[in-house]
Parts: structure tokens; sequence; C-alpha cells
């Protein structure tokens, strides 16, 4: 039986994360598909809900595809039934069952699960725990330990002073929206996400609730974050003072959040840097990486300290992301720097609310992706210094690319790569080589994606596979690592005049945009595939800004047919860059428009490969590369 209070519709477009996934009914390759073998369902329904449960809870829903597509099942009714008993027949403690949903005439399966205030077992098969968007085993001690720091001796788990009328009713219905909760009523939401307790008739809210919702702000002296920006890379006093303080951000977390990104992004400079493999204006850090300093800042800060609070520092080298208290629990600095997952949060419920709210990413990979980022623009990694009163982040923003990096740049020419592909292979020449899981953590694309970047690169003979099961890996070929030599060749013999990066500046030269004459350029004007090489025209950008975050398909498909109607093959990735949308999003819509005669594939009989790209059917259509 459907539950009605459940809203299904913001997790059809979400990725995979802490708190929540997808799964298939189905397996086979296209075309010979069958059901799953029913055993092997249940057991993942109850290894992934006692996960959730042994974490912060989530949402489990079977009958979607990795890439969105709804595709339900063909379960007869006491297999279904079974299923949707796992969490009380397979777990202990019992956790709530499973309940169907009707999604674009298809039936889908739901599980809702809540945080569990004890570990809960999968009866005969351990304690498993969700990490990031991977399940793993833990033990009941760990989890123990975990619910223990985060769900009750956390400061924001303490009981507030304020009422449920002091909060924030548009924000809370904001939450519940996005949480797919909006049919329940602000309190019922409060209690779900543990952010209030059961009192007689009314609820007690924590802290929690506070911090998040309260209307005019939390009754916390420092709950806020100070902005300071100063001139010069170090900080001077008395008659050399060269320090800026910008106005305090204060409120509750989601309009400190909202606040102190807007005023941060408005003071970044945007210096030309290599973007994929060409120059183009960027921000002076990545939009992911100090965001994701900073959000970590407001999520994981030990609130109990109220004489401190959040501090980000801009000096024309480097940015400070400050943070009051030191790492939860027992995790290091060293641990974070391995940049595997770790579990270990000091707020859970802020964190689970923040994700609600779109304010925070559900990925558990942002640490490891922060790294990539920075290294992608070419900047140092950043720093993390901990210690037992605070944590702080630091990015700089002196490049790291050097004459090598350059060579290699260079030797490519005017291979046609998209910029997850040419980080894929610049990473390759810098480490030797790549495998699926860095490319992964490189790019935040999933496994199978990523699989197909490289295989892709692999078929055009510039990456050469090394099979060993698990272990495989790439490293560039010998047709790839002779351009390099060749290249090298030419510029010692040009000798001393060979241009380098400007140093120390964080910005490049005047021929920042141009790679040595002799090499050929990557300019705007080389008719390549990319959103940073083909610009619209201003009526197709126009219908663009007028779709929406979720168009009817009759609105978006004329707008595709507009963008492939350009003369030239156009990939889904360019496409999803021009849209705003998620490259999965839009698989669907092409494979109708190619059945439908609207659009060809440049490689009809493979519609998956690597290299794929589309192009609006039309006749007597001049031929392009």
């Amino acid at each position: 039986m459907a539950e009605l209070r459940f809203d299904i519709t913001p997790f059809l477009d979400q990725d995979e994360g802490q708190h929540f996934d997808r799964k298939s009914l189905y397996e086979g390759a296209e075309g010979t598909k069958r059901s799953r073998n029913r055993r092997a369902v249940r057991d993942q329904v109850a290894e992934y809900i006692a996960a959730f449960a042994n974490a912060e809870g989530g949402v489990l829903i079977l009958g979607i595809e990795d890439d969105r597509t709804i595709t339900g099942h063909q379960l007869p009714q006491d297999a279904l039934n079974s299923i949707l008993k796992t969490p009380s027949t397979r777990l202990r403690p019992v956790q709530p069952d499973g309940f169907v949903m009707q999604v674009e005439g298809r039936e889908v399966i739901v599980f809702d699960v809540p945080a569990s205030d004890v570990p809960v077992q999968v009866i005969g098969d351990g304690f498993p725990l969700r990490m990031g968007d991977q399940t793993v085993q833990s033990s009941e001690s760990q989890i123990n330990t975990l619910k223990f720091e985060g769900m009750a001796e956390s400061w924001e788990s303490r009981r507030s002073s304020i009422t449920l009328a002091d909060l924030d009713e548009q924000l809370l219905e904001r939450a519940r929206q996005g949480a797919g909760l909006s049919a329940l009523s602000d309190e019922e939401y409060l209690l779900k996400r543990k952010l209030a307790d059961r009192r007689g008739r009314g609820i007690v809210l924590r802290n929690a609730a506070e911090l998040l919702f309260a209307r005019y702000g939390p009754d916390h002296p420092n709950a806020g974050v100070r902005l300071f920006r100063v001139i010069g890379t170090e900080r001077y006093t008395g008659p050399e003072h060269n320090v800026e303080e910008r106005p305090r951000c204060e409120g509750n977390l989601p309009e400190v959040i909202s606040e102190i990104r807007t005023v941060i992004s408005s003071l970044l400079r945007r210096p030309m840097r290599l973007v994929g493999s060409r120059f183009q204006e960027s921000t002076e850090y990545p939009d992911f990486a100090w965001l994701e300093a900073l959000l970590n800042a407001v999520a994981h800060r030990d609130y109990r300290v109220e004489g401190a609070g959040i501090e980000v520092w801009l000096f024309d080298d480097r940015m400070e992301v400050a943070s009051p208290g030191g790492l939860v629990g027992n995790l290091t600095t060293e641990a974070l720097l391995t940049l595997r997952r770790v579990h270990h949060s000091r707020n859970p419920r802020i964190i689970r609310v923040l994700v609600d709210l779109g304010l925070a990413r559900d990925q558990g990979e942002g640490i490891p992706r922060m790294f990539a980022e920075m290294e992608d623009a070419f900047l140092p990694r950043p720093d993390i210094d901990a210690t037992n009163r605070s944590v702080t982040v630091t990015l700089r923003n002196t490049l790291t690319l050097n004459a090598s990096d350059r060579e290699f740049i260079s030797a490519l020419g005017d291979i046609e790569l998209s910029r997850n592909e040419f980080r894929a292979l610049l990473y390759t020449y810098r480490h030797d080589q790549i495998d699926n899981a860095r490319l992964r953590a490189l790019s935040g694309l999933d496994t199978l994606s990523a699989s197909y970047l490289l295989r892709g690169l692999r078929d055009r003979d510039l990456l050469a596979l090394h099979s060993h099961g698990p272990n495989s890996y790439y490293t560039l070929t010998s047709v790839l690592t002779s351009q390099v030599r060749e290249y090298r060749a030419k510029g010692e013999e040009k000798g001393p005049d060979r241009r380098e990066f400007a140093p120390d500046t964080g910005k490049l030269g005047s021929d920042a945009g141009k790679l040595d004459s002799d090499t050929g350029k990557l300019g705007s004007d080389t008719g390549k595939l990319g959103s940073d090489t083909d610009k619209l025209t201003d009526d197709i950008q126009a219908a663009i800004d007028q779709l929406g975050q979720r168009p009817r398909r009759e609105n978006l498909r004329p707008v595709i047919r507009a963008i492939c109607d350009q003369g030239r093959w156009v990939t889904a990735a360019t496409l999803a860059d021009y849209l705003g949308f998620h490259k999965k999003n839009l698989l669907g819509h092409l494979g109708e428009m190619v059945q439908s005669k609207e659009l060809e594939r440049r490689f009809p009989d493979k519609p998956k490969h690597p290299g794929q790209a589309y192009r609006a059917v039309v006749s007597q259509r001049p031929e392009t590369s």
C-alpha cells in the first residue's frame, strides 16, 4: 500500500549519497533484461536498510535504473510482500516496512528509513553502515560510539528553550519538500528528523532545530561567520594594519550559509586559467573546494564553544576557514589526508537537514573531491590543521602548473577532449597511472561513467589498460608518450626563449590563451565540442533560461533539437552543460529523439560508445568532422 505522506519527486533526479540510493529490479544486457533473483534483492534490502538506520537514516528506492529511468518491477504479489517486509523479518531491532508508489505508470518500492537510536543488525550477517554512497561492514561497538557521540552527547541534541512558534515556517516547508515529506506537519517533520521530542501533547525542540530554523536567529552568541579581507599575505597591526572586517553574517544556519556564500563569491578574483584543456576565465579557487570548506565549518563545528565563531580570512595568496572545536571523536588529520571515506559526525541532525534544504551535497566524498578540484585547477593541495581548539582549512591560489605539464598539454595538440577526459590524461601523466576510483574522486563521476570514459580513452589509443581484476589500472600509450617526447625535443631546439606561466601571481601571462604556434591552438575557433568553445545563439540561450529545473518534454525537446541543429556533433555531456541538467537526465530524451528521427547518432551502431554525440536530422546538411 502506498505511503501517501511521502513525496517521491525530489528523489527522481537526486544523486546517490549518504542518505539516498536507488536500485534496479532487473539485470542483464539491454534488450534481454530479466528480473533479479528475489533472495538477492531481499539480502540487499536488509543490508541497505540497516546501513541507513545505523547512520542518519535515508531513502532506498527499488525500480529505478542507474540512468534514472523508471523501470518498476514485475513481481507477483507474494514476492512483492516478502520484499516489503524485509526490514521487519531480517533486521533486529525491526525497522519500518516498505511501501509501493506509482511513478510514470510503473510501480516502485520505497523504504523511508529513520535513524535508529541503537545499532541495527542484519540477522546472521553483522552491522552494515552507510558511508557516502557506499555500504560498508562495521561493528556494534563502533556504531554505538557513533550513536552516542552524534545523537546523544552532542550540543545539537540538547534541549532548546524556544518553541515551535519561534521557527521559520517557510524554511520548514522548504526542508519538508526537499525531503519528500511535504505532507507532514512541521511538528511531524521535526520529530522524524529527531529535532524534537514528544512531551505529552506537545513537543520540545532540540538545539539543532533552533540553529536551523529559528526565525530571528538562534540564541547562540557566535553561530554566525566572520569574514576578514587582508591586503597582502600577512596580517599586521598598528600603523601597518591591513585587515578589513566585513559585516558579520548572522541568523539561522541556512541564512548564514546563503549570505556568506554570496559575499565571498563577490570578493574572489577571476584570473585566466587552464580549464580542461583550454584557457578561460575562472574563479580564484574552485567553487566546490571553498564551498566545501565553508559548509564543513558550519556543519561540523563544535557549537558548545560559544566564545568563538567560524572565521574566513581572505589573503592575497590564500583563503583560511577556521572552525571552533577539534576533530570529533577519534578522527585524526592523518585519517582525513588519506582521502578515504570516514563516517564521524558531530552534528548529524544538522547535516541531514542541510541536505533536505539543498545546501549540502549528499555524496560523502567532500574532502577527497576538494583535493581533486584543487589539483585539477593546478593549485596546491589544501592544508588541514587540527588542534584541540579549532580546525583550519587553507586553500592557496598559486599555480602549480610547471614546464613539464605545459609540454604535455601542448603535445595533445588538436586532440578533442572533454574536461574529464583531459583530467584523466593529465593525472595519468603526472602520476604514471590512473584507475576507476581515482577518476571518480577527480571528476565526481559514478563507477559506470568513469569506466566508460577510461575505456573510451583506451579505444582512442590514448590510455593502455593493465587488467588485474579489481586492481586494474591505465597508463599512457606509447603513441601519446611519443608525442610528448617530440614536443619536448622541439622545445629544446627553441632554447631559453620558451615562455612559462607567470610566477606566484595565480594568473597566466599575456599568451595564456594559446599554446606555442607550431603545435596547434586550443582557441575558441577550433570547432570542437564543449560548452567552453561553442557559444549558443541568443534565442537558444533565452529558450534555455525559460525552461526551469524540471521542464515538460514538449518544452525541452525543441530546445535540444535547436542546440543540435548547428551543423556539428554535440555530446550528451555538452548538452547537460548547456542546459544545466545532469547528463543522465537527458539520455532517455536523446534515445527517444533518435527513434523519432529528430536526432541522429555519430556512432549509430554503438549507442553507448564513449564518444557518442548527436545532431539534428535535416536534409542536405553540410558534412562536418
